[in-house]
């Protein structure tokens, strides 16, 4: 008997989509050997011209996906184009169309997830989405496989690469966050507007899916509190490593008896930690349920070759239902549930690193110990930084676990002070 050939379309040509189109040419024999279909690419799209040499062999190229999602030679689509307009009209009518669709786009999940998974269930036809979150890493899979007969009590970890490794540079290399940053640019792990990686939006889309999945249960994106790195400076890395700490932005989801504590943002966490051991643009995903323990999941979160290596992997299971003729859509827990995740409004005490800039006066510990005494919060330690100008004072304050609501109560005071040159940079410290 021939060996099935499933055709690919693959719309955003850039570099995801290109090193999916490399995979599956310089792999294409392994692939079908241990799968039994061999892959094509049929037809690819973006906006700007191709060169003759990227395009793939035999392949069409067109400059509007509306072109590529009429070409009856088209067997399965490969959103790689990011974004939520273009996008989401693309997997729309790729379904609608009955297409199947693999995507790499968190940003479009997080916030249309719960109608494309509908739609797709409703065309019985999958959606592979594993290449949305942390790169190379099948941590979906293994939440939505390995994982189903236990109960996950949290997951978290380090979801963006582009953060981890500005603030990798700064800390190997003392450098302060904007040289480290225009240093990530020229290498080409980040963007020339780098906003949705450094303010924390990329890893909030990507832990809503994560905490959707092992909590099963709906989550509006923007209800979860998110923070980024843009305020830390090397300082803060100073002080961490006399504290034998580092940071970490974390994005962490945990089942707790008030409901779910959610969040992304910058966590001082000890040397010997885990995470601290995570660094350039990889990724972890740490999972902890009442059977499984605790497992970590750790690889390149962040490139064409990762990305597109998770986005052939749904490819080759999805072509396989297509030859066979059994394509279905899958039951997604988180996405196909009208079960609300209740958040907690009163999150577990934790212990916080607090950095103040000022100018220098007399009478200032005073007044923010002062502050910091009348919530209640005790204070573990206070160290200034030495010789430096007296317009700009940096001290740091750590202090023993509170609420969350608690330190910010305090925080705002503070903030309010006319001695104050920036705003409270608060670290969440790792337990």
């Amino acid at each position: 008997m021939s060996m099935k050939q499933v055709h690919v379309g693959i719309v955003g040509f850039g570099t995801v989509g290109r090193a999916t189109a490399d995979i599956i040419a310089k792999h294409g024999d392994l692939i079908s050997q241990r799968s039994g279909v061999r892959l094509a690419v049929a037809a690819v799209c973006r906006r700007s011209s191709i060169e003759p040499g990227d395009t793939p062999t035999g392949a069409r190229v067109y400059s509007d996906w509306k072109q590529l999602l009429q070409d009856p030679n088209v067997d399965v689509v490969v959103e790689t184009m990011g974004g939520t307009g273009d996008s989401l009209q693309l997997v729309r009518g790729a379904l609608e169309q009955g297409k199947p669709v693999v995507t790499a786009n968190k940003n479009l999940l997080a916030g249309h997830g719960d109608e494309l998974f509908s739609l797709a269930m409703s065309r019985k036809l999958p959606i592979g989405f594993e290449a949305s979150v942390a790169g190379g890493i099948p941590i979906l899979r293994v939440i939505h496989e390995s994982t189903a007969g236990d109960r996950l009590q949290s997951v978290h970890g380090i979801l963006n690469g582009t953060a981890n490794y500005i603030l990798t540079q700064m800390e190997n290399r003392g450098i302060e966050f904007a040289e480290a940053l225009a240093e990530a640019q020229k290498a080409g792990f980040a963007e020339a507007d780098p906003s949705f990686d450094i303010d924390g939006q990329d890893a909030r889309d990507k832990l809503c899916i994560l905490a959707r999945m092992a909590f099963e249960g709906a989550l509006d994106v923007g209800r979860i509190p998110t923070y980024g790195i843009r305020h830390v400076r090397a300082i803060d890395i100073h002080s961490a490593t006399r504290l034998d700490s580092t940071i970490r932005l974390v994005g962490s989801a945990e089942q707790t008896d008030t409901g779910v504590e959610v969040s992304v943002r910058p966590w001082l966490v000890n040397r010997r930690s885990m995470l601290a051991k995570v660094e350039g643009v990889n990724n972890a995903v740490f999972l902890v349920g009442d059977k499984i323990g605790t497992q970590m999941f750790y690889g390149r979160g962040a490139g064409g070759d990762a990305t597109g290596s998770a986005v052939v992997s749904d490819l080759i299971e999805i072509s396989r239902d297509f030859a066979a003729g059994q394509l279905h859509a899958k039951n997604i827990p988180g996405f196909l549930s009208s079960h609300q995740l209740e958040l907690s409004e009163t999150p577990r005490p934790v212990s916080w690193y607090l950095r103040l800039t000022v100018q220098d006066q007399r009478g200032i510990v005073a007044r923010v110990a002062e502050v910091i005494a009348r919530e209640a919060i005790n204070i573990d330690s206070l160290e200034q930084e030495p010789h430096l100008p007296k317009d700009r004072v940096s001290f740091v304050i750590t202090v023993e676990a509170v609420s969350e609501p608690v330190i910010r109560r305090a925080v705002n005071v503070i903030n309010e002070f006319g001695f104050m040159v920036e705003p409270v940079l608060l670290l969440r410290i790792e337990d």
